[in-house]
Formats: C-alpha cells, sequence, structure tokens
C-alpha cells in the first residue's frame, strides 16, 4: 500500500494527473516535453539567477522572471486550459532572452546555441503557425545584431572579421528552423492522413453496422469467456430484449440464464468448450447444440428461439479493451416466436380433439354409480357457491375462503376418479382463487371474476354430464360402504404412487344408516381431506419408515360408528405424527408477535385457512386448505373434532349429532 501510495506522489509531482486523462499519443509526447523542459528548466534559472545578483542584476531579474514562467506553466498544463495556449508566452519570453545573449555575447558561442535550440522548442511546443512566426522574428532580429556591429557585442566582435561566420551562424540556424518545420508538417500530414482513414474506416463500420441492423437475425461474435464482442447487430438486443446497456463484454450465459437451471447451464458450457476444441464436425456440433431451440424468459415474457453457432479465425477481438486474442465463435439468434404459437395453436386444437376421446375413456372406466355421485356432490357444491355469492351478510375476503374450500373439495373427488385433465384446471382455478384472496383488500369486482370463471367450469362439467348420457352404465354394487371403500382405496393409491410413498387403507366398521343420511357427504369428504393429509404430510417415505423399524407400506384406518345419539368417525394413521418444530415455525412467520405458541394453539392454527407447513402446494396438496375444510365441516353440521399425535402416528376423532326420527 505504502509504495502505491508513493508512486501515485511521484506520478502526479513528475507527470501530473491529467497525462493520463490524454488518449491520443502525440499530445501525450507533447504534454511529457512540456512538464519536462518547463520542470528542467526551473531550478538551473533560479540557480543562475542566484548567481548573477552581484553580476548582473537585469538578467538576475529576468532569470526569476523566466523560471517563474516556467513554474506557471507547469501549473497551467494539469489544468484544463488547452495545450496550445500554455507555452505560447513562456516560450516566447525565452526567445527574447535567447535574442538578449546574443545581444550581450557574455558567454561567447552559447547564446548561439540556445539560439539555435529555439526553433524546435517553439515549433514542437507552440505548433506550427506560433512556431514558424517566432521563429522568423528571432531570425529577423540574428540579422540585425550580425550586421549591425556594436562595441558592447562581444560575440559579433569575435565574427565580425568575415561575413563568412556569419553566413554559416544564419544558415545553421534556417537550417535547423527548416528541418523543425519539416518535421512538423510531415507529423500534420500524417496526423491527417490518419483522421482521413479513421473516418474512412468509420464510414464502412457504419456502413456493415447498417447492414447487420437491417438483418432479422442477431449475430455475434463470442470469445472464449463467451463473452459477446463489440461486433454485434442492433437485432440482438431486441431478440434477448437487453435494453439496459451495451451487450459488449457480457456473459452470453449469463444473460440466457434466468431460463435454465445450473445443470443445463454447465452442459452449455461443455457444449462451447467442445466447439473451442476443433475436435467434432460442424454437422456434430449442430446436433448437439443444447439450445438449438429454446424458451428464453425474460421480463415477464416467454419467447422462442433458436441458435447457430460456428467457430472462426479472428486475429482483432478482446482483451481488456474488449479486443479477443484466437478463435472466436459466431452465434446466430432468431426469435421465432411467431412460428412456435402458430404450432402451439395447431397443437392445442389437437389437444382439445384428444382431451374429448380421454375425458369420453375417463367416463368409461368409473364407475357409473360412483360417477354420478361425484356430479351430485360437485352440483351441490356450486349450489353452495351460488348461494353464497347472493348472501349480503358475507364479505367479499369470506366469499372468497368458502369458494377456495368448495372448489378445493371439488378437485380432490376429481383427483380420487383420477379426472386429470378436470383436477388440473381445478388445480389452476384454485391459483386464482388464491391470488384474489391474498389481495389486501378483496373487492365485489374480485369475487365477480371468480364467479364468471366458476360459471364457465360448471359449462365444462355439463360436458361430463352428457358423456355419461352416451354410455351404458356397468352393473356395480349399489352399496353405499362399498362405494365409499372403493373412494377411499382408489384416493390412497393414487396419492401414494403421485407422492412416491407405499400405503394402504383398511375400514373397520361402518354403520350404513349413517352412510345413507345426510351425514353422507360431510363424512366422505372428511375422510378424503383426512387421508390426503396424512399421506401428504404424515406417511413417511419407505427407506424412513425402515430406519423406523416400521412396515415399509404405511396404514391408515377408518371407522364410522353409531354410538348413541352420535355419529362418530375415527380416523388414524400410522405416520410421524404432527411435526410440531415446523408448525411452530410457519405460525411465527403469520404471527411473529405471537407469546403464546403452546400446543394447544398450534393445534388449533392448523385448522386455519391457508395454514400448511408444505414448502409448496401441488395437486395432491400443500394449499392448506384441507383442514379448514374439515374445521367448517364439522360446524356446519354441529359437531365437535378431536385430535391426537404421537410418534406412532396421528388419529381425529369427528363426532356429529344425529336428528331424532
Amino acid at each position: 500500500m505504502k509504495k502505491e501510495k508513493v508512486k501515485d506522489i511521484l506520478l502526479s509531482i513528475f507527470l501530473g494527473k491529467r497525462y493520463f486523462e490524454i488518449t491520443n499519443v502525440k499530445d501525450q509526447v507533447r504534454y511529457m516535453t512540456m512538464n519536462w523542459i518547463f520542470m528542467v528548466a526551473t531550478l538551473p534559472l533560479i540557480i543562475l539567477g542566484i548567481t548573477l545578483i552581484n553580476v548582473n542584476i537585469t538578467r538576475t531579474i529576468i532569470c526569476f522572471f523566466i523560471a517563474f514562467l516556467c513554474f506557471t506553466a507547469l501549473i497551467m498544463i494539469r489544468s484544463k486550459i488547452p495545450l496550445k495556449f500554455v507555452p505560447v508566452f513562456p516560450v516566447t519570453v525565452f526567445g527574447m532572452y535567447c535574442c538578449y545573449l546574443l545581444y550581450l555575447g557574455d558567454y561567447g558561442l552559447w547564446a548561439a546555441i540556445w539560439i539555435f535550440a529555439f526553433p524546435p522548442i517553439v515549433i514542437f511546443l507552440c505548433r506550427m503557425t506560433v512556431g514558424v512566426i517566432e521563429s522568423i522574428i528571432v531570425l529577423g532580429v540574428m540579422i540585425f545584431l550580425l550586421f549591425n556591429q556594436s562595441p558592447t557585442n562581444n560575440i559579433l566582435a569575435t565574427i565580425s572579421s568575415g561575413s563568412e561566420v556569419q553566413i554559416r551562424i544564419l544558415g545553421a540556424y534556417f537550417l535547423i528552423a527548416s528541418l523543425s518545420v519539416i518535421y512538423e508538417w510531415i507529423s500534420i500530414l500524417k496526423d491527417r492522413k490518419e483522421d482521413e482513414l479513421k473516418r474512412e474506416l468509420a464510414q464502412e463500420r457504419d456502413m456493415i453496422q447498417t447492414m447487420k441492423d437491417n438483418i432479422n437475425q442477431g449475430i455475434f461474435l463470442m470469445d472464449k469467456n463467451l463473452n459477446i464482442l463489440p461486433q454485434y447487430s442492433r437485432t440482438l438486443i431486441s431478440i434477448l430484449s437487453y435494453y439496459d446497456s451495451d451487450l459488449t463484454g457480457k456473459n452470453f450465459l449469463d444473460i440466457i440464464r434466468s431460463s435454465f437451471d445450473s445443470k443445463q447451464l454447465e452442459i452449455m458450457k461443455g457444449y462451447f468448450t467442445m466447439v473451442f476444441s476443433k475436435t467434432k464436425t460442424a454437422k456434430v456440433l449442430e446436433a448437439a447444440n443444447p439450445i438449438s431451440e429454446f424458451e428464453y424468459k425474460v421480463d415477464d415474457d416467454t419467447k422462442y428461439l433458436n441458435t447457430r453457432f460456428q467457430l472462426i479465425d479472428h486475429t482483432s477481438g478482446m482483451r481488456a479493451d474488449h479486443v479477443a486474442t484466437g478463435p472466436v465463435i459466431i452465434g446466430i439468434i432468431q426469435d421465432i416466436t411467431r412460428e412456435k404459437e402458430i404450432e402451439l395453436e395447431l397443437k392445442s386444437q389437437k389437444d382439445v380433439q384428444e382431451m374429448e376421446m380421454k375425458n369420453l375413456f375417463d367416463v368409461i372406466k368409473i364407475d357409473p354409480m360412483v360417477f354420478q355421485d361425484f356430479i351430485e356432490d360437485t352440483d351441490s357444491n356450486f349450489n353452495a357457491i351460488n348461494t353464497l355469492l347472493k348472501d349480503p351478510n358475507v364479505t367479499e375476503k369470506q366469499v372468497v375462503t368458502r369458494i377456495f374450500q368448495y372448489i378445493h373439495a371439488i378437485k380432490s373427488n376429481a383427483v380420487i376418479l383420477d379426472l386429470e385433465s378436470l383436477s388440473n384446471k381445478l388445480h389452476t382455478l384454485e391459483d386464482e382463487i388464491k391470488n384474489t384472496s391474498n389481495k389486501e383488500k378483496v373487492t365485489v369486482n374480485d369475487v365477480l371474476g371468480l364467479a364468471i370463471k366458476i360459471e364457465t367450469f360448471m359449462q365444462e362439467m355439463d360436458s361430463y354430464i352428457a358423456i355419461t348420457k352416451k354410455i351404458n352404465a356397468y352393473k356395480v354394487s349399489n352399496q353405499m360402504d362399498t362405494i365409499l371403500i372403493n373412494s377411499m382405496t382408489k384416493a390412497v393409491d393414487r396419492l401414494a404412487t403421485q407422492l412416491h410413498k407405499k400405503a394402504k387403507i383398511k375400514a373397520g366398521h361402518i354403520d350404513l344408516e349413517i352412510l345413507e343420511s345426510k351425514l353422507r357427504k360431510p363424512i366422505r369428504d372428511i375422510l378424503y381431506q383426512c387421508v390426503r393429509n396424512s399421506i401428504f404430510h404424515g406417511i413417511e417415505s419407505v427407506d424412513e419408515r425402515i430406519k423406523k423399524n416400521k412396515n415399509p407400506q404405511g396404514l391408515l384406518t377408518f371407522n364410522i360408528k353409531k354410538v348413541n345419539d352420535t355419529a362418530e368417525i375415527t380416523f388414524m394413521d400410522d405416520g410421524a405424527g404432527l411435526d410440531w418444530k415446523k408448525i411452530k415455525q410457519k405460525y411465527l412467520e403469520k404471527n411473529p408477535n405471537a407469546k403464546n405458541v403452546d400446543k394447544r394453539v398450534l393445534l388449533s392454527s392448523i385448522f386455519k385457512p391457508e395454514f400448511s407447513t408444505a414448502d409448496e402446494a401441488n395437486t395432491a396438496a400443500g394449499r392448506g386448505v384441507g383442514l379448514s375444510l374439515v374445521k367448517d365441516l364439522v360446524k356446519e353440521n354441529k359437531g365437535n373434532i378431536s385430535v391426537n399425535s404421537t410418534e406412532s402416528g396421528l388419529s381425529y376423532k369427528v363426532v356429529f349429532p344425529l336428528s331424532k326420527k
């Protein structure tokens, strides 16, 4: 650090900071020459002035004055004053001093040496016009002094014996001045030629750039570090939607990084390494291109792009100043979004036709009675939504929450029946309802928007009803308990497979009288939600269960019994029980100022809307709606629920009052 500071101080003293701000090489040389001339001249002139104090006071004053001018010039060249104005006055005074020395002749021929040095100094420092004028003026003074002898002029007395020496002195001065003029003139012509060549190159570059800018493809060069070189078409900016700054020096993979994961980016790095290695043919490289066609995500938008890359030799390019030092890749990117949209539209139409056929087969493979039960339940939920929308005593926020629950219940039934298309649409509808629910203030317009989308979905349900009228019903058992057991078994098998777990369900005692009552639907919905919650949160993976010395296959059991004048529903699993630590963490995230976080409070929180310990939601669970739906169903039917959790599993007990006949 100290060495760097000392270096900076020395550079500031001897060169000044302005030197490093000058970009033109000739101006740098001129600046450095001025700097050193004035710096070297200042101290000797001061010393000379001191030695002449007792000899010649006039010359002493002149020496000090010129030294002052040199010091002033040192300060001026470090300022913002144009360089061409800085040396004019000091150099002019120096010329006058040379003439004065020639007039005095105290130093013999030393005066001539100073005179001979004047032309190159004045021409180089003050440029051509000022330099030539002052050189001619000094030449005139010399002629006057050399041919007008004076008793005080010792040097003239020395050479007065013949005009030959006078002519030589004038000839030498004229030769030096001429050579200085010629050199400066050649330098000026060279600069003009360079400027002309630069203008021609700029015109050619602009012409090439114009051609590149009118090509509807993004063309660019890329060095070994995958940095984009200055040579790229402006179309590339619009294709990549990169308007913040110049693309020069930007890493290509960094620009498209948001469209890929880390593994895909590593594959692309390997591909470009293979391109630079020159070990594969162009055909092989084209086939191996991992982004020959890809989705480019930028600014909440998605474009479809295709790319081609080829290695070329390139001798100029990218060091620290964006100049490459070897082979580079030329890349061509084309926006094919429109073509892709047409392709996707055609595919969408084909998918619609295939979906209609799939819906037909989905309905055919379902037990007709089970499917009819699904249709009736869905219709019941829709009717409940319509009633809710007309209720003036319910706030918009409450309406959205209840709609969320009803749609979630319909989706749960659709998932159980393996109605994949319907389940996915309901899942998307849930996303929209959740976004509305998350707003600080839910408006009437928000509710109306959801109502319109729900109405559209109800119309889609009509297509399923129409399908059921076109096919023959299969003979199945009409016992309610059989339907429930089959539905629950399918639900467990599907969810366990989806979550890569193993589980089975076992039915205990089932009272048909309860299933044939009005409690059939709420009991079934409660059991479905318990099944989903247990498999998603409770039942461990096969490896975890083996480590805990459990059967690899999880077990779920349920009973529906009549106890006195109540319906008692019990549901149990042999999973891990409630994760109190995670529940507490989620609870504190939603209630950062909470002081009471005992198990009673935490247990109550899991039944609140949108409370879930899942990291992300999918069609299986994770919305935080299931248990809140259970709570509302229990409340609507004047029942109560209790929960018991241990390391050996979780159990629910729901008790409903039975209406007396």
